[in-house]
């Protein structure tokens, strides 16, 4: 039986908040590091001590669905050891709304706009990081306002292993040719540290046609990342965007969520296994 495709819809806006937004974005201030980086929160554990991670990826849409869109993140983060998301539009204070009890939140700012708002990728865990955190920003800018893309990396200790979980959460450039998004994924390797312990890479890769996905797979396949399909993705090609590539885990299993709709984005969850 064929699965009926579902395309998730922009939340709702006015003219002028759109407007408003890309006014903010017309003239940005590029951050370094350490300053781009945020970290918040006091988690439950300073290691996964369970066999099970519970993940989550999800592209919030800027917070643009309003007070549900809040109540489906704290359902997200309920049903979810480790959360992946991508445009986090957040101020310091924001950044202190969206950290559960419980968890740790580091976010990584692309840019800062020109009322002093980040947008990046935040990451968001039960367990403590190690210190070892790191931007990664992507090669290529988006075009016209030119805004910058980053990827965050993250490690985590497991309970009764040496080696720690390396977590990449990555929003890619959304306009490229497969050859421009072959560099940026060759960009994000040669830029990672050297690891040989078990990996997450998940976000948004904004993969629009299967030529993008099987040619990051291919150069992905170079450090030991599988990728991890999605039986039955509801999905239209066009739209599956968001995808979770893993090393040194099993999957159990994964899905899309189509019933969380305060996002242009659906969330992903899948349970990991770790022997």
């Amino acid at each position: 039986m064929a699965v009926k495709k579902i395309k998730p819809k922009k939340p709702p806006r006015s003219y002028r908040t759109v407007i408003e937004s890309l006014r903010h974005v017309w003239k940005i201030e590029l951050l370094k590091d350490p300053v781009a980086l945020w970290r918040i929160g006091v988690c439950e554990s300073f290691q996964f001590e369970k066999t099970r991670i519970r993940l989550a990826v999800w592209n919030l849409c800027k917070g643009a669905g309003g007070r549900l869109f809040e109540h489906d993140y704290r359902m997200v983060c309920y049903r979810s050891d480790l959360i992946l998301t991508q445009e986090a539009l957040l101020s310091e204070k924001g950044l202190a709304t969206f950290c559960e009890p419980g968890f740790e939140a580091i976010h990584a700012a692309s840019y800062k706009r020109r009322d002093g708002i980040r947008d990046g990728v935040m990451t968001v865990a039960r367990v403590s990081s190690t210190p070892a955190t790191q931007r990664i920003v992507c090669k290529y800018p988006e075009p016209v306002f030119k805004t910058p893309k980053v990827a965050l990396v993250t490690f985590y200790r497991m309970q009764g292993r040496e080696k720690s979980l390396m977590v990449i959460n990555i929003h890619a450039t959304l306009i490229r040719r497969v050859k421009s998004a072959l560099e940026e994924i060759e960009h994000l390797l040669a830029s990672l540290p050297a690891h040989d312990g078990p990996m997450i890479l998940a976000g948004d890769f904004n993969t629009f046609t299967p030529g993008y996905l099987s040619a990051i797979s291919n150069s992905l396949e170079s450090i030991g990342l599988e990728y991890v399909p999605i039986p039955n993705d509801p999905r239209p090609t066009t739209g599956a965007l968001d995808q979770v590539f893993v090393r040194g885990l099993s999957v159990e299993r994964i899905y899309v969520d189509t019933a969380i709709t305060n996002s242009d984005h659906f969330p992903l969850f899948a349970d990991l296994i770790w022997d």
